[in-house]
């Protein structure tokens, strides 16, 4: 299998696997326009990794990664004791669409029309996600 279809699929199945998620979970509510803006900082996010954005941060992948996480996590944690679990589980299906709804257009773009980025050809090439 050549390294273009890999990510195609690979990055394909994550996204799916992120909206079905959300499908079989859509009766709790899902808040749509939050779930568009996660798709817009998805394709953003996922540009700047690929086009050399990121590597003039400071620190190695993986503390920025830990970095990230550590903010994520806590501010997961934060709102689930201020807002409740019913809020908390809207947003983080809203979340869940928006990277799946955002992966999917930006690899069709960047997969499909155009090619995919070197990147992220090379990263498939050792093996990482």
């Amino acid at each position: 299998m050549n390294l273009r279809t890999k990510v195609l699929l690979t990055d394909g199945f994550l996204a799916v696997l992120a909206l079905a998620q959300v499908w079989l979970n859509v009766d709790e509510g899902v808040l749509w326009p939050l779930a568009a803006l996660f798709a817009v900082v998805t394709v953003a996010a996922t540009y700047a990794g690929e086009h050399g954005v990121t590597g003039r941060l400071p620190g190695s992948g993986a503390v920025q990664t830990v970095a990230l996480v550590a903010v994520l996590g806590t501010a997961i944690l934060a709102g689930g004791s201020l807002l409740g679990p019913d809020l908390v589980t809207s947003v983080l299906l809203a979340a869940l669409a928006g990277l799946g709804v955002g992966m999917l257009c930006y690899r069709a773009y960047f997969g499909v029309v155009r090619p995919v980025p070197a990147a992220r050809l090379e990263r498939a090439r050792r093996g990482q996600v």
